[in-house]
């Protein structure tokens, strides 16, 4: 699987253009490149999270539940989220979280449902992303966090990997800048940037030179992360969005 896999979770459905193998998809975060892409990524959305012990998560778009698990870990109650059927049966395997079969962009939540909801790399295969984070927000609880994670084409890695934005599923993905996520979520509370992943690709002694390579990268040009990471807080008294497809549902 190519180096551009970082971070994609999701499955084919109504509002996601992802369309992939779940067991190879799973196999990849194994891998050298795949291994320490998602520690780096994986560390950034926990960290945007922050302590989710005894707190309701919705993992949207969790595919084969790397993410899920190391919530669980972390004492919260996790409902993970996934279109791809394939996807939710690797995690099935990985996670006792209840798993439900869902688009990002028609949860079947409860408005303020969750005190924290995840969703890494699912704008750039959703449809609609404004939709997407405006759902993430509804199931959200006014004073909860929404967090989303984004690949970044015009930093190293995607500079490194650019060819391989033609094949699928990435010939369907729409990759936001940081300051378009930044704007999807200005609507929403207080926003907040910050970018992670400064290593082009798999270079050799990885392990080894690895966190030189993120300490220069956000030292010297913090804006050229890979991966994206978006923190919306909830404001406690935020005019509510409506109710849910399902509003009546979980």
């Amino acid at each position: 699987m190519s180096d551009t896999a970082a971070a994609a979770t999701g499955g084919a459905a109504d509002g996601s253009g992802w369309s992939g193998d779940a067991q190879r998809f799973d196999r990849w975060f194994d891998q050298p490149w795949g291994s320490y892409a998602f520690a780096i990524e994986r560390a950034a959305l926990l960290e945007a999270a922050g302590d989710v012990d005894h707190l309701v998560v919705a993992d949207v778009g969790c595919g084969p539940g790397r993410l899920t698990t190391h919530l669980d870990t972390r004492g919260a109650t996790v409902v993970a989220l996934d279109p791809d059927p394939a996807m939710l049966a690797v995690a099935a395997h990985r996670t006792t979280a209840s798993l439900l079969r869902a688009d990002g962009q028609r949860l079947p939540l409860r408005s303020a449902s969750v005190d924290v909801a995840i969703a890494s790399t699912v704008c750039e295969f959703a449809t609609d992303p404004v939709g997407l984070v405006a759902e993430l927000v509804r199931i959200t609880r006014p004073g909860g966090r929404v967090v989303v994670g984004s690949l970044n084409r015009h930093s190293p890695w995607g500079i490194a990997n650019r060819s391989s934005f033609r094949e699928p599923p990435w010939d369907t993905a729409r990759f936001l800048s940081p300051t378009e996520l930044e704007h999807l979520g200005t609507a929403h509370g207080r926003v907040t940037i910050r970018q992670q992943l400064f290593a082009p690709t798999a270079l050799p002694l990885l392990s080894t030179w690895g966190p030189i390579v993120e300490y220069v990268g956000r030292t010297i040009a913090p804006g050229s992360g890979a991966f994206t990471v978006m923190t919306i807080e909830r404001e406690r008294h935020f005019p509510g969005l409506g109710a849910g497809p399902d509003d009546a549902g979980t």
